[in-house]
């Protein structure tokens, strides 16, 4: 990748709030990250750690059995995912980040950390998880989301193939199971765990994981489960050839998750016509005519689209597409203000004097 300047939100002496340029990306997806991982919190300093950060959330244990079921020691839970904490100790929001096919978690692990969101936590996922639930490619080529190819001639998968649907349906699921553990969903009345609301929790995907990420946000809204607080998509999006999905629910209070596609006008693997298609076909649920007779009108979000001209197949490379990426973020994800927490309104008549 090409240089790329960042913009992260600080604020000065009054509080105010402004952007400005603090790192580069550089060839972050393909660099090395072993001095990026950070280390898990333990039993015996978590309470001491979580009186001084009271804002840092820590994955629920249920996250981590699933996420990991066959972990014995902390090596084997780094090789399924990484998980770190906002920088400013503030896990509002949380991003999930899901690689294309035969990449590793680690290079995204880097991307987030080099992004680093305002009070976002970011959890990035390998293919190899949940016990090798999703799909494993052969000759030691890694590990993908769900199937693309026929491994027996090398060649891709014709759209429409049920193939492709049936693993990604599975994918799917697994993907939606992670969100609803993540959310707290069905959890018991004694369980203390840090949970994300699914309105802060995002997804960022390349490839087959920006496939699987727009996927699960149309099968939330299908299903009727609470939209997420947005995807950014890069370099993919719905699989073409799906037959007409029946929407499972009439609630108007559900919308759909906003999406964000970007292409690049030279992609041949996912063009620039396949992401108008995706998008078209997302908002055919998102605007459908339930949700405009159920919804306020100015409250309904669909997808979108940002086109990189003369580019291919590759990850977010220069200035500009970072400035689409941030904006996106910036649009849709929720601070936190801890300034203000811990006031209280005093009543108008304690302030009189007698007399």
């Amino acid at each position: 990748m090409t240089n790329s300047t960042l913009e992260v939100e600080s604020k000065d002496r009054d509080g105010n709030s402004t952007w400005k340029p603090v790192a580069n990306l550089g060839n972050t997806v393909s660099s090395s990250v072993s001095s990026n991982q950070q280390e898990p919190l333990t039993a015996d300093n978590a309470d001491k750690t979580k009186e001084k950060y009271p804002h840092r959330k820590n994955l629920p244990m249920r996250v981590k059995h699933f996420l990991s079921p066959n972990a014995t020691i902390k090596v084997h839970r780094k090789a399924n995912y990484l998980y770190r904490h906002s920088s400013d100790k503030i896990d509002t929001n949380l991003l999930i980040l899901l690689h294309g096919a035969g990449d590793s978690h680690q290079a995204y692990h880097a991307f987030a950390k080099k992004m680093n969101l305002p009070q976002c936590a970011t959890l990035s996922l390998h293919a190899s998880s949940i016990n090798k639930g999703f799909v494993t490619l052969p000759f030691d080529l890694g590990y993908t989301w769900f199937e693309e190819m026929d491994y027996t001639t090398g060649e891709d998968l014709k759209k429409g193939d049920d193939r492709i649907f049936s693993s990604l349906d599975k994918a799917i699921h697994h993907l939606d199971t992670l969100i609803d553990l993540l959310s707290g969903i069905e959890k018991a009345d004694d369980d203390d765990s840090d949970y994300w609301i699914p309105e802060r929790i995002f997804l960022f995907g390349f490839s087959a994981g920006a496939s699987l990420a727009m996927e699960t946000c149309l099968y939330r809204f299908i299903h009727g489960k609470q939209a997420l607080g947005g995807a950014l998509c890069v370099c993919g999006g719905l699989q073409h050839g799906r037959n007409e999905q029946e929407i499972c629910h009439d609630d108007g209070a559900i919308c759909a998750t906003p999406v964000k596609i970007m292409v690049g006008g030279d992609d041949t693997k996912f063009s620039v016509e396949d992401s108008r298609v995706s998008i078209a076909n997302y908002n055919h649920y998102a605007f459908c005519e339930n949700a405009q007779r159920m919804t306020n009108a100015g409250q309904l979000t669909g997808a979108t689209s940002f086109v990189k001209p003369f580019k291919g197949h590759s990850m977010i490379q220069d200035e500009e597409e970072t400035r689409v990426l941030m904006g996106f973020f910036a649009e849709y994800m929720v601070r936190r203000m801890t300034a203000m927490e811990g006031f209280c309104e005093i009543p108008s008549e304690q302030f009189q004097t007698s007399k």
